[in-house]
């Protein structure tokens, strides 16, 4: 499958593709897992585990994950409009499952204390950084100067318009 990408002398390849894949399989899982725990914890408890239950969690932690988790699905959904302006909530995602890899997995793996109910968690969160580090245009994101009009426009006007430096409009 080939997904759009949009080649900037400045910024190399923006992958517009595989970030507008990434927010919309955010969006989705976001929403409705997010939305399932706030409103149906007991119920969401026995699907994010698969093929596992989830323990009994503390609801006010469980529930502010699933506010959060609903929260990033929302934004994804304005990610689509807008790609390059909701790039952080790619950051986000990525260092968050880093931390827990780093704090939560490897601490309990190596002390043989990972539950079964976790590698749901684990392969997801897994395969959610690899789309992350492959969606992201790094050079655009860590850049000082973003031209904010790329991050306004569609990938179809970057591809077919250029900036008028002196009128501040968007020339044809």
């Amino acid at each position: 499958m080939k997904f759009e990408t949009i080649c900037t002398e400045e910024y190399g390849e923006i992958r517009m593709g595989w970030i507008r894949l990434l927010y919309g399989c955010t969006a989705f899982l976001g929403i409705t897992v997010g939305s399932t725990m706030l409103i149906a914890p007991d119920f969401s408890r026995k699907v994010v585990g698969i093929p596992f239950s989830l323990p009994v969690q503390d609801p006010i932690t469980y529930g502010a994950l699933a506010g959060i988790w609903t929260t990033v699905g929302i934004l994804c959904v304005f990610g689509l409009r807008a790609p390059l302006k909701f790039l952080p909530l790619f950051t986000l995602q990525l260092v968050y499952k880093s931390f827990w890899f780093l704090f939560i997995f490897f601490p309990l793996i190596f002390q043989g204390q990972f539950p079964e109910h976790g590698w749901a968690s684990a392969v997801g969160n897994l395969m959610w950084m690899i789309l992350d580090i492959k969606a992201i245009p790094w050079k655009y994101l860590f850049s000082l100067d973003k031209p904010l009009k790329l991050a306004a426009l569609s990938p179809e006007d970057t591809a077919t318009k250029e900036s008028d430096p002196h009128s501040g409009k968007i020339a044809a």
